[in-house]
């Protein structure tokens, strides 16, 4: 196969020419290289990584239900603040 090569295009405006094939060849290795890159490594990378990562543990309770009431009063509670029975 060919290497395509857009070096020729030119464009003139007022007599000076403008180099738009070398923009063109320039943009155009870099979405290959970066499409190159990222499908073959960033995305088995980060599949990798997803199977090896494990799950958060779940957070500790931070309330308990009062007996009286059945309401959510914090651990460090010692009396409850809706019913404001004692609790153990």
């Amino acid at each position: 196969m060919g290497k395509p090569d857009f070096s020729g295009v030119v464009f003139k405006v007022n007599g000076t020419p403008i180099m738009i094939g070398n923009f063109l060849n320039a943009a155009i290795s870099f979405l290959i290289v970066a499409s190159v890159v990222y499908f073959g490594v960033v995305l088995p990378l980060n599949h990798m990584l997803a199977r090896v990562k494990k799950p958060a543990p779940p957070a500790p309770a931070a309330t308990k239900p009062c007996p009286e009431c059945l309401s959510e009063i914090p651990l460090a509670a010692k009396r409850c603040a809706h019913c404001t029975q004692p609790v153990a």
